[in-house]
């Protein structure tokens, strides 16, 4: 799945600076944040989610379409996670996920004037959100100061245990909606600083409410018929990559060495 994933992102690629004349490049960090949102009611009730904070790194490619609009891929990681307070409060559960991320944007952009002779515009993007979920790790509190530290293990039979959460029938891959808006600034000719700020509406559970457990730990409770939502603030700086200003770079080279 990863395999075929990767194969269509650079085919999409492919395709787009194959029929553009000009495109932009970059990376991005990010500050994020998570919570778990429950698929039964009862479970609501049960487990009250908690914010938790996290980051985010990606490098993209821009290309520009008409009438202001464009395509944005994107490929990087992220560190998201939940925290989970459950047992009337006196248990808390704060789990660490990390991901492979992979974003596919259509932009629409805007003029906005600031100031004069300082070109900016803001934007809306939407598009899809798939996360391959790599590893994890977490501690489990209780109160009157009692922590227990763990590491996720993927489709294992469980085994007693104090320092392991064995995570089966889980959703490794992960599929949601990116909603964004943003502005950017040109500081150069050729090169400009993006701000977005981007929801992520996550459409697969992590796994069944079964899904985690801690045999070495009584009282160890978990739920991961659950999905992240996330809020994700973030700095992208871009490189405008002309292709016929490129050529025509080349072309006056040669005619210089002739």
């Amino acid at each position: 799945m990863l395999r075929n994933s990767a194969i269509l992102l650079i085919l999409v690629l492919h395709f787009f600076s194959a029929q553009a004349q000009k495109f932009d490049i970059g990376g991005k960090v990010g500050v994020l944040v998570t919570w778990p949102h429950f698929g039964d009611s009862e479970d609501k009730k049960d487990f009250k989610p908690l914010p938790k904070l996290g980051l985010s790194i990606a490098g993209l490619i821009n290309f520009p379409l008409k009438n202001n609009y464009s395509f944005q891929t994107e490929a990087g990681f992220s560190r998201q996670g939940r925290i989970v307070s459950y047992n009337a409060g006196t248990w808390k559960n704060s789990s660490t996920y990390y991901f492979a991320d992979m974003n596919m944007m259509l932009r629409k952009s805007f003029n906005l004037r600031i100031a004069k002779n300082i070109p900016t515009n803001w934007f809306l993007n939407i598009g899809p959100n798939i996360n391959y979920w790599i590893s994890a790790n977490g501690k489990i509190e209780v109160e009157y100061g009692v922590t227990q530290k763990f590491t996720g293990v993927f489709n294992k039979a469980p085994e007693p245990s104090y320092d392991k959460m064995y995570l089966n029938n889980i959703n490794r891959w992960l599929f949601g909606l990116n909603l964004g808006i943003g502005f950017n600034a040109t500081t150069t000719r050729h090169q400009k600083i993006f701000t977005e700020l981007r929801f992520t509406w996550a459409g697969t559970y992590l796994g069944k409410k079964n899904s985690a457990s801690m045999d070495g730990i009584l009282g160890f409770q978990d739920n991961l018929k659950a999905s992240l939502n996330v809020v994700n603030l973030s700095v992208a700086y871009i490189i405008d990559k002309d292709r016929k200003e490129s050529k025509m770079g080349k072309s006056t080279l040669k005619i210089k060495r002739k």
